[in-house]
């Protein structure tokens, strides 16, 4: 079994991902198996704060038959490195996957420092527990939803992280998201991320209250995805309505968002439609005069500290309010995490 949490920072998730491997380890040290516990530590203590955070980890985890295992980078070496344990039937945390992407790109002895595709390097070492752990629970963090724009190496730093966070969501048997120590389940057991769709189709409620919003809106359908960037919400969207054709809305005319099918990036078009003059009444009151089936895929970015800059402050909340809008007329809304969706409506 493979569990993939993400979250916050403060949310809780280390303590629910220790808690899930040590009642996992506990269950099977219940019958005539005795695996051992590992806690794969990937924070490299590099000043006063991570040494603070490093510790308080250890507190946390103190008592409950870990053994640790500090290994920065290079997974896939350190598992079959012949000084290593036997990981074969073991139950096995790893925390956390944000650290370790970074340490691939930057550490000496990394992937980007040895010349191997950082993406490459950490999903192959995750299989590699996978297959060999009888338990594995994977932290990895959620960075994804500010309206700043990024430099050019921290995209390039979320780009990885989203990727592998992607594929790590799909090779999981569960993903689970912690929201102030609360979790929540966004793929379960045996649900496959694009899955969702069909299995409450099946259920003909769903099918049942679309159609009749239908009716009462005059046959509109609208559809709204959001999620932080690099989930994966674009993919997710093409799984849902393969059919339709997508304007990309970094670069596409102000007209055309009154007549095409569907629309990605739309955030980056309310901040073009701002710096155009326009207003977020006038955004909401063209489409929802014109073009009331549109399928918008949108970054939820109203986390993170306040912009010090004004423009930046007026577009995250410009943003959050159009996108509040809309949704009140959309008949299907998903939130889209580490590649896995979530139907809101």
């Amino acid at each position: 079994m493979m569990e993939l949490v993400t979250g916050g920072s403060g949310s809780g998730k280390s303590a629910y991902a220790e808690t899930v491997i040590c009642e996992k380890h506990r269950q099977l040290c219940s019958t005539a198996a005795k695996p051992p516990l590992y806690y794969i530590a990937d924070m490299v203590p590099y000043g006063r704060e991570t040494e603070k955070k490093i510790e308080a980890h250890r507190k946390m985890r103190a008592g409950r038959g870990f053994a640790t295992l500090e290994w920065y980078v290079d997974l896939p070496g350190r598992i079959t490195a012949p000084d290593s344990p036997d990981l074969k039937g073991s139950c096995v945390l790893l925390e956390c996957v944000s650290n370790l992407t970074a340490n691939e790109m930057y550490e000496s002895g990394g992937a980007e420092d040895t010349g191997k595709d950082t993406v490459e390097c950490i999903i192959r070492g995750v299989q590699m527990l996978k297959e060999r752990c009888a338990h594995l629970v994977v932290v990895t963090n959620d960075v994804f939803r500010e309206s700043v724009p990024d430099s050019e190496e921290m995209a390039v730093y979320k780009d990885n992280l989203g990727t592998v966070n992607r594929a790590l969501a799909e090779m999981a048997d569960r993903v689970t998201e912690v929201l102030f120590g609360a979790p929540v389940c966004i793929k379960a057991d045996s649900d496959m991320a694009y899955g969702i769709r069909k299995q409450m189709k099946g259920t003909g409620a769903v099918e049942d209250r679309s159609e009749k919003r239908l009716e009462e809106k005059g046959r509109h359908s609208m559809k709204f995805i959001t999620g932080g960037a690099y989930q994966g919400k674009r993919e997710y969207a093409k799984k849902l309505y393969p059919d339709a054709e997508w304007a990309d809305g970094a670069v596409c005319s102000f007209r055309e968002i009154s007549v095409c099918e569907a629309v990605d990036h739309f955030q980056i078009f309310v901040r073009r439609w701002l710096q155009a003059g326009k207003t977020p009444k006038e955004l909401t009151g063209e489409i929802l005069a014109e073009n009331r089936d549109l399928i918008i895929v949108c970054d939820e970015i109203g986390c993170g500290l306040v912009p010090t800059d004004a423009f930046e402050r007026e577009y995250r909340e410009s943003v959050g309010r159009i996108c509040t809008e809309l949704v009140k007329h959309a008949d299907e809304v998903y939130r889209v995490t580490c590649g896995a969706g979530t139907r809101l409506r």
